[in-house]
C-alpha cells in the first residue's frame, strides 16, 4: 500500500456492508454471469487464432509471440486502470471493457494474422483485463465471508464453464472465415448487456472500494502477500500455454484441429466440474494446504502427459484434472484475497493479482512456443510440472512469523 498507515487504516475500517448485510446474490449472479458469456467467447478465440495461424504456416514462435500479446495487454491495462476508473466509475468501464474487446475480435477475420493481430491481441488483453478486474473485486465485495470460497468456486466454474465451451465451437463452426471471430464477438458482447442491471447497485460498498486505488498501492501489495502473487502467476503461466501453444503441441502429436479443440475442451471441462469441489476444500480446509495439494497432483499430471497421448481415456482424465486443480491457484488466491484484505487494499490486491496474470500470460505462450520449436514439444509438460512442483513447496513453506 501506500505506505504502513494507509494498510492499517484499511484494515481498521468497519467491515464491508456486504458483510453485515450478507451477499448480494443479484450482484454475484450478473456478474457471473457476464463473465461466463466472456469466457465463452474467449475460449473459442483462444485456440482459433493458433489454429488459423498454424494453417498459414506459422512457425511455433510467431503463434506463442502473437498469444503473448494478449497478455502484455493485461499488464499494459494495469497502468491505465486507476484514472479510468476515476474518469468512467465501474460499471461504465466494465461494459465498455467487455464492448470494446468484442470490437477487436470482430475485426480480426477482416486484418492481416501476421501484423494487425498483435495489435488486436493487445487490444483484447487491455480491455477484458479491466472488465475481469472490476468484476472480481465487485464479487468479492459482494460476498460474505462465511460463503466466499463457494461464490469464488461458483463464478471461476461458470468463467471455465465458457472456456471450456468455447474450443467446442470450432467442431461446430468450424476455423475458416469470417463467422468463427463474429460469433466470438457475439458472445463477449453479450457480456456487457448482462451486466447492464448492476446500475444504481452497491453504490455503498463494494464499487465505493475503488475510490483511491493507486498505482503505488498497487505495486505496494507484492510485498504484502507473496504467495497470492506466485499462485496467479504459475496459473497464468500454465493458462496461457495451454489456451495457445496446447493446441499446437497436440496437432503436432498427430491430432487433427477438431481433435486438438476437443482435447483441449477436456482441459477446460476440467476447469469447471472441480471448482465447486475445490472452493468447498477452501472453506472447510487450511487454505495454503488445499494450494499444495493442487499443485502436488497438477504436476504429476503434467509429468504423466506425454505417456498418455495414445491413450484416450488416460489423456482426457488427464487433463480434467490437471484443468480442475490448475485453476484451482486462482480460485484459492480469490479466496485467500477476499479473507485478509477489503476496501481499498482488496482493490489494490485484485489489481496487482492482475498485473501477475498479464504477466503470467505473456510469458507463457513464448516460453511454450520457446520450447516447442527448441527442446521438442515433451518439454512443455516437463517445465511445467516443474513449475507446479516448486510451487508445492513454497505453498507448504511455513509463513514469516507464524
Amino acid at each position: 500500500m501506500e505506505s504502513a498507515t494507509a494498510v492499517a487504516r484499511t484494515q481498521e475500517c468497519a467491515i464491508a456492508p456486504t458483510e453485515a448485510a450478507g451477499t448480494q446474490w443479484t450482484a454475484v449472479y450478473l456478474l457471473t454471469a457476464a463473465m461466463g458469456l466472456c469466457g465463452l467467447g474467449l475460449g473459442f478465440s483462444y485456440p482459433l487464432f493458433s489454429l488459423v495461424m498454424e494453417r498459414q504456416g506459422a512457425d511455433d514462435f510467431t503463434i506463442g509471440l502473437s498469444g503473448a500479446m494478449t497478455g502484455f495487454g493485461l499488464l499494459a491495462s494495469n497502468l491505465v486502470l486507476p484514472a479510468l476508473l476515476a474518469r468512467f466509475g465501474p460499471l461504465r468501464l466494465l461494459a465498455g471493457g467487455i464492448v470494446c474487446a468484442s470490437a477487436c475480435l470482430a475485426l480480426a477475420p477482416y486484418s492481416d494474422a501476421q501484423s494487425h493481430w498483435y495489435l488486436l491481441r493487445f487490444g483484447l488483453g487491455c480491455f477484458m483485463n479491466i472488465a475481469f478486474i472490476v468484476t472480481e473485486v465487485w464479487l468479492n465485495g459482494a460476498s460474505a465471508e462465511a460463503q466466499r470460497g463457494r461464490i469464488v468456486g461458483f463464478f471461476t466454474a461458470v468463467m471455465a464453464a465458457g472456456f471450456a465451451l468455447g474450443p467446442l465451437l470450432i467442431l461446430l463452426l468450424g476455423s475458416e472465415g469470417p463467422l468463427p471471430f463474429l460469433a466470438c464477438a457475439g458472445l463477449v458482447l453479450l457480456g456487457a448487456l448482462t451486466v447492464l442491471p448492476l446500475g444504481g447497485r452497491d453504490r455503498g460498498g463494494s464499487v465505493n472500494a475503488f475510490d483511491g486505488l493507486s498505482l503505488r498501492a498497487v505495486l505496494g501489495f507484492f510485498r504484502l502477500a507473496p504467495l497470492l502473487a506466485i499462485l496467479v502467476l504459475v496459473y497464468s503461466l500454465f493458462d496461457g500455454t495451454a489456451l495457445v501453444i496446447l493446441p499446437i503441441y497436440f496437432v503436432e502429436g498427430g491430432f487433427t484441429a477438431e481433435q486438438a479443440s476437443a482435447a483441449l475442451a477436456c482441459l477446460l471441462i476440467g476447469m469447471v466440474i472441480l471448482q465447486p469441489v475445490i472452493g468447498w476444500l477452501l472453506d472447510r480446509f487450511a487454505r495454503r494446504r488445499v494450494m499444495a495439494f493442487c499443485t502436488l497432483v497438477s504436476a504429476l499430471c503434467c509429468l504423466a502427459l506425454p505417456a498418455a497421448l495414445d491413450t484416450t481415456w488416460l489423456l482426457g482424465a488427464l487433463l480434467l484434472l490437471l484443468g480442475g486443480l490448475a485453476v484451482g491457484l486462482y480460485t484459492g488466491a480469490l479466496t485467500l484475497l477476499g479473507e485478509g484484505y477489503s476496501g481499498e487494499s482488496l482493490v489494490a490486491g485484485t489489481t496487482c493479482l492482475a498485473v501477475v496474470y498479464g504477466l503470467g500470460s505473456a510469458l507463457g505462450p513464448l516460453a511454450g512456443g520457446g520450447a516447442l520449436h527448441r527442446l521438442g514439444p515433451d518439454s512443455v509438460p516437463y517445465l511445467l510440472a516443474a513449475l507446479f512442483a516448486a510451487t508445492t513447496l513454497f505453498c507448504l513453506r511455513r509463513p514469516r512469523g507464524k
